[in-house]
């Protein structure tokens, strides 16, 4: 990870060492760079200088996404725009530390009574923002809405909602359908949110996502449709209390209007820095460059319902024709690397799966035993993501030069989910898997499964499925890396995917602003950060 100017210095002194066994119940500490994406503890006191006597803290910390979310209820959206405000409004079940292991959170302890049942006990001084108390029934609610969700059963297949069961008012025993190493990471997730069952039920999915009822240290103050949601710390929240009396995430879709709001002071935060717009950010003397390796990988995707990759010579074709180190290095330089799988390289079970092969020649010698003389014409779909177009427009002048003639459309996130629903979607996807949780299976197990719902892959190939499954209920972390590594390879060799590119995150963050910690999934909890009136 690279830290530029003080910053460097300020989340060194935020790393801590932490000595808490797992199912501990003593205070998280923050981290620096945590393994994954979860709800953030806050800093101890020692982690953060104490402010200078002239400096007064913001009122309002101000930052500023790339989108606006579609809804607040954290079941039905996968953003992570989305991401960023649930943590601020909502609570997990627990929390992850630096060191990858497992913290309490509303959860104060847990005890594995076989491979497929874990109880939970909860805290028993919580309540949501409508002044309901917390119980073992929200949760149990909370897991059901997660196996029953469009958007989230599948990545929650293995969780069995059916025979969770509340032990008493403040212990719940969760279910799985089979063994599932990933179960403490999907908890630390925030779509593992927890919501109001009784407000929910009362107002239903689409009304929560717009009035959300959560435990959190926030809560939703207005929501200005377009421009910005504002988020008013809780007084009475069970923790420690957010470090800013407000939140402000604003929306602005251009990154170079992101970092000119960030230059003029209309925010202390801006995500997703362009690569064009870094070096001018990181050498003002008024904010400064953060970057992170990211858990996405980005990849082309082959549609396996498509008749014409039955015969495994196209995909190795289209592999062959593919120059992935420029396409990466057009894409992401000097901001990321190419690819050489399909799960990142800053998570722990990546497996590279070699140096990839470009052969157009060769490339069109298979399009011809495989009865393409003359080539062959595909279909294709990516979203409005800049580096997802670079990499359509350049993927399709490569591929001419061996007959592949790609016929690619860029769509908005609506219509590109749209389109992957009709017909059987398209034969290729220019697309990437964030795997949030920083967990393999994420990256792996929802995406490739036969049960999956993106109309990316639409695999029916069970071998794969078995292997998935199998590595899904691995707990030995050995086996499970090396189980997940044959994946990698099975998946690369088979031709679903051809990996172009990891890129490292880029956020601007004015100098004025303390404890932020920059997160490998793109979703940095603001929680305990803020900023000093400069």
């Amino acid at each position: 990870m690279k830290m530029t100017k003080k910053f460097l210095a300020v989340l060194l002194a935020m790393t801590m060492v932490m000595s808490m066994a797992a199912c501990g119940g003593s205070k998280p500490a923050a981290s620096a760079a945590p393994a994954a994406p979860a709800a953030s503890a806050a800093p101890a006191a020692s982690a953060a200088p104490a402010a200078p006597a002239e400096k007064k803290v913001k009122e309002t910390l101000t930052v500023t996404l790339s989108g606006e979310p579609t809804s607040l209820n954290p079941h039905s959206v996968g953003q992570l725009n989305a991401y960023i405000v649930d943590m601020l409004i909502y609570d997990t079940l627990l929390l992850k530390a630096p060191d990858g292991s497992f913290m309490p959170n509303i959860a104060t302890e847990w005890k594995e009574i076989d491979d497929t049942h874990i109880q939970f006990k909860l805290r028993d001084d919580v309540s949501f923002s409508n002044g309901k108390k917390m119980t073992a029934e929200d949760v149990l609610f909370t897991i059901k809405c997660l196996t029953e969700s469009a958007t989230t059963k599948s990545t929650y297949q293995y969780f069995d909602s059916e025979n969770t069961k509340a032990v008493d008012e403040y212990t719940i025993e969760l279910a799985l359908k089979q063994p599932f190493a990933a179960v403490y990471n999907f908890l630390t997730h925030p779509y593992s949110s927890i919501v109001c069952k009784s407000h929910y039920e009362e107002v239903g999915s689409d009304e929560y996502g717009i009035n959300p009822v959560g435990t959190g240290a926030y809560t939703l103050e207005k929501w200005t449709s377009g421009s910005s949601i504002l988020l008013k710390r809780k007084d009475n929240y069970w923790g420690e209390k957010g470090a800013s009396p407000y939140v402000n995430v604003k929306f602005i879709a251009e990154a170079a209007n992101r970092t000119i709001e960030l230059e003029t002071g209309g925010t202390d935060i801006a995500l997703d820095i362009s690569t064009t717009d870094a070096p001018r950010v990181e050498s003002s003397d008024k904010m400064n460059l953060v970057t992170i390796p990211s858990y996405r990988a980005s990849f082309i995707a082959m549609n396996q319902s498509k008749p014409e990759f039955a015969d495994k010579r196209i995909g190795q074709a289209l592999s062959l024709a593919t120059d992935t180190k420029t396409l990466a290095e057009v894409a992401y330089a000097p901001y990321g690397t190419v690819a050489d799988s399909v799960v990142s390289a800053a998570i722990a079970e990546h497996r590279s799966t070699g140096e990839h092969e470009y052969n157009p020649e060769k490339a069109k010698q298979l399009l011809a035993e495989a009865g393409y003389p003359n080539g062959i014409t595909l279909s294709g779909r990516c979203q409005t993501i800049a580096d997802f177009k670079v990499i359509a427009e350049i993927a399709q002048n490569m591929w001419k030069q061996a007959g592949i003639n790609l016929e690619v459309q860029v769509l908005d996130k609506a219509s590109y989910s749209e389109l992957g629903k009709t017909n059987g979607g398209t034969h290729i996807t220019i697309t990437s898997q964030t795997a949030t949780t920083g967990d393999v299976y994420q990256a792996l197990g929802s995406m490739y499964s036969t049960s999956s719902t993106t109309g990316i892959f639409n695999s029916s190939d069970t071998h794969l499925e078995n292997m998935i499954q199998e590595a899904a209920g691995t707990y030995d972390d050995a086996k499970r890396a090396e189980r997940y590594g044959e994946i990698q390879e099975y998946i690369i060799g088979n031709y679903f995917a051809i990996p172009v590119g990891y890129n490292q995150i880029l956020y601007g963050v004015s100098n004025q602003v303390q404890d932020f910690v920059a997160s490998p999934a793109n979703t940095p909890n603001l929680k305990y950060t803020f900023a000093y009136e400069g």
